[in-house]
């Protein structure tokens, strides 16, 4: 396996978000997150996506190994919930154990700011101490709300900004991807870049791979700041 394999494999969050999972399906996925290719015992994931329901099965089952337990919460894959109830679902999944969650951002309040920076601030006292992933869904919006969206979880203290939930909308763009990729560049701060949302090919992922690299250096992408959310990508790699 070539390094840029062997860093997407690493850098991969191992998603399973269907309705229909058992916990033969976690078993199974958590199996994979942790010796995703033969003869390459070292190389792991960096984190299994999953509902909240299975974060105490995914943590049982990871225990011990170094990939992360990331859920699906905050009102995902859409925030039409109260902000309440957002909120309590992001603290009973760290309260579950998650070591990240993956939030979408109410993005129509867009035109609100204040209401939208409070939103977040009260997403991020919520995360506590797990890695909150604030999801753009730049799919239904312009590149222009892309970057303001992405601008404002920076400003609340997101510690990854995310492309897409993956559910309903077009997946990521390579123009949203820049998009996102320069207003970290910008944005004052270390923070990382999961990219998500219809990415299956081992050409899309080294061609994101590649303009990730043009914009925030070559030395940028590793687990720690920058995350490709798939399931069926990692066949395309090992392949």
């Amino acid at each position: 396996m070539d390094p840029d394999r062997a860093l997407l494999v690493a850098c991969l969050d191992l998603t399973s978000l269907a309705e229909d999972e058992d916990g033969s399906t976690i078993e199974a996925l958590c199996e994979r997150a942790v010796h995703p290719v033969v003869g390459r015992p070292e190389l792991h994931v960096a984190a299994v996506c999953v509902w909240p329901r299975w974060i105490a099965t995914a943590q049982r089952l990871l225990n011990g190994s170094p990939v992360h337990v990331a859920a699906a919460t905050g009102g995902f894959p859409v925030p039409d919930a109260p902000l309440g109830d957002r909120l309590h679902e992001i603290e009973d999944a760290v309260a579950a154990g998650a070591d990240e969650v993956d939030v979408p951002i109410a993005r129509f309040l867009l035109n609100e700011r204040d209401a939208l920076s409070g939103e977040l601030s009260a997403t991020r006292a919520s995360a506590g101490d797990a890695v909150w992933k604030a999801i753009v869904e730049t799919g239904a919006v312009e590149l222009s709300a892309v970057r303001a969206l992405a601008d404002a979880a920076i400003a609340a203290g997101a510690d990854f900004v995310k492309s897409s939930t993956g559910k309903g909308v077009p997946g990521v763009s390579p123009e949203a991807a820049a998009v996102l990729a320069e207003t970290i560049r910008d944005g004052g701060r270390r923070t990382g870049l999961k990219l998500s949302g219809g990415i299956r090919g081992l050409g899309q992922a080294t061609n994101h791979l590649a303009q990730i690299r043009a914009i925030l250096g070559r030395d940028w992408p590793a687990p720690s700041t920058f995350r490709i959310g798939a399931s069926a990508l990692l066949d395309a790699l090992i392949a």
